[in-house]
């Protein structure tokens, strides 16, 4: 009995041992991990902005309500706006336009640095052609880009019916009412919000998750086997932004940078979590510097 008991507490104090060598182990492990510890070279700060000229409006959720650029006070705010944005001194503003359209917008700037041209109501105007201005930068950068879609989703023509034919109806609809309770009351506070603040909205915390789940419910589960009609169209979302977010990576040559980016709000989330993956980049968001 004597020796069995002595056998049994070598085998904990073996163990003990073990456990011991191996959370050392562990711990050197991680010590050691190969992380990247860089101090990031740019900042980049990203403007998601509702479409200040609703003809302009290419998104898929279209307000019925819309705030007036052009009123006295929000003439008035968005000045104050880029008076505040003038604190984290833009090297290069990056705007919604595609790159073929690159002459138009430098032709367009070229015209309101001279005093030729008014500014026009679309955001990348009222807010960047300002803001470039003030800091006299050549030209801003067109980095949109819109990839094709894939087969999967071209030949579905109808997605209620593809829906049920893989009784996913009930999943596809999951959170329709609380992503439309959203979009109204985004709509509906177009018309009682002046523009600083409803800029602060969308690009508050609260909002840049909400704006996320709206992507990532309902439709982005429809698809079963090899047909998945749902996350293509989201993988397709992706797929676009991560081109964008090229397309600005590729701007940052010299040593440091301070990229703005004017962009519609729902690009917002993924081109910040996008650059926050970058070592490079520190993301810097609008409240810092506009309360």
């Amino acid at each position: 009995m004597k020796f069995k008991n002595a056998l049994l507490f070598i085998l904990w104090l073996s163990s003990q041992v073990f456990l011991t060598v191996e959370g050392q182990n562990l711990q050197k492990t991680l010590k050691e991990f190969p992380s990247l510890k860089e101090k990031p070279a740019h900042q980049v700060l990203v403007l998601g902005s509702f479409h200040f000229n609703r003809k302009r409006d290419g998104s898929d959720v279209i307000s019925k309500n819309h705030l007036n650029i052009s009123s006295k006070e929000n003439q008035k705010q968005i000045q104050e706006l880029v008076s505040k944005l003038k604190k984290f001194r833009p090297t290069i503003i990056a705007i919604e336009w595609r790159p073929k359209r690159q002459k138009l917008l430098d032709s367009l700037y070229l015209k309101y640095k001279k005093g030729q041209w008014k500014l026009g109501k679309h955001e990348s105007f009222q807010l960047g052609f300002r803001l470039a201005k003030m800091f006299n930068h050549d030209k801003l950068y067109a980095v949109d880009n819109r990839p094709p879609q894939l087969p999967s989703v071209n030949k579905l023509e109808d997605i209620e019916k593809y829906a049920a034919s893989l009784n996913q109806t009930k999943l596809l609809h999951a959170y329709d009412a609380a992503n439309k309770k959203y979009n109204g009351y985004l709509d509906n506070l177009q018309t009682k919000m002046y523009v600083k603040d409803y800029l602060l909205l969308l690009n508050s915390p609260v909002n840049t998750v909400r704006s996320k789940q709206l992507w990532l419910t309902g439709l982005v589960n429809l698809g079963v086997g090899d047909s998945y009609v749902g996350a293509d169209l989201t993988g397709h979302w992706f797929q676009r932004n991560t081109r964008i977010f090229v397309n600005i990576r590729h701007l940052a040559k010299k040593k440091s940078e301070r990229i703005l980016v004017i962009y519609g709000n729902a690009h917002k989330w993924i081109l910040d979590e996008l650059f926050q993956a970058a070592p490079d980049f520190k993301v810097r968001q609008l409240g810092e510097f506009v309360k």
